[in-house]
């Protein structure tokens, strides 16, 4: 006989890590965004749309001159955005989902993120 057993936490962050987790939020949902204009610009252009890691490569080179507050945050929000973005863009292509929409700051719907690792002054483990 298998026997499975779940278990059920709930996070009570304390401010400091709030904030942190806040931060790690928004900044996924601002590389998903932007990684969603990429795909928007391709679309129009008639070019073939970027994979997630060729989206990671761009955005490095971008972050460096347009988003000096990125250090901040943990490395793994833009990965995992640009991951989610991928799998959107698939479910779109097979006719299961609409074609991605950009995430809103103030919709309890586009705040989520995961988080693959842990929040450690701007790197995850």
């Amino acid at each position: 006989m298998k026997v499975k057993q779940a278990f059920r936490f709930e996070l009570a962050p304390n401010q400091k890590a709030h904030m942190a987790l806040a931060k790690h939020i928004g900044a996924a949902r601002f590389a998903y965004n932007w990684g969603l204009a990429r795909l928007k610009e391709a679309l129009e252009q008639g070019r073939p749309f970027p994979s997630a890691i060729q989206l990671h490569k761009e955005w490095n080179r971008w972050k460096r001159e347009n988003a000096p507050w990125w250090m901040e945050v943990s490395k793994c929000a833009p990965q995992e955005a640009f991951r989610d973005l991928e799998k959107a863009l698939e479910a779109w292509r097979e006719g299961r989902a609409n074609f991605p929409f950009f995430k809103r700051k103030k919709s309890l719907d586009d705040n989520k993120a995961r988080l693959t690792g842990s929040i450690v002054e701007g790197t995850c483990g």
